[in-house]
């Protein structure tokens, strides 16, 4: 049975989530131990969950703070309509003890932080239609 997640909060049908956001490099290279983990650039945030979003979006200022790169502009399908976004480099993503590698879309600074259904999927993350809250599910489904 799948389990209901703690670190969530619910606004008026609008789902936000505690997660970390870690610099992918440092974190590799924290798990191959050449780095410690108090080492690896990370911003702590509270995300909407956007079930209508692929990737997750950071403002500008975060993914700068987490040293990614911008890997250039892409065309991309909105919420304002089809336009060009930023795309930056992969970063790890953390709900609670699980985690997810994904590019990252940049978006202007003092804009709400996202989790796009990509990092949702690989963590095994789901929204209950009927309660709209986000439950545990098996993770890495092939």
């Amino acid at each position: 049975m799948a389990k209901q997640l703690n670190t969530y909060r619910k606004y008026m049908g609008h789902i936000y989530v505690k997660a970390d956001f870690y610099n992918a490099v440092d974190y590799v290279e924290y798990l191959l131990k050449e780095r410690k983990l108090e080492d690896v650039r990370k911003v702590s945030t509270e995300a909407l969950v956007d079930t209508g979003a692929t990737f997750p979006a950071l403002p500008e200022d975060k993914a700068e703070e987490l040293g990614l790169p911008i890997l250039g502009e892409h065309p991309a399908e909105t919420a304002e309509g089809a336009k060009g976004v930023k795309l930056a480099a992969h970063a790890i993503i953390k709900i609670e003890e699980r985690t997810a590698e994904t590019y990252i879309i940049v978006r202007p600074k003092g804009t709400t932080p996202l989790i796009g259904v990509v990092a949702l999927e690989q963590m095994g993350y789901k929204v209950d239609p009927t309660t709209g809250k986000l439950i545990k599910g098996l993770p890495l489904m092939l």
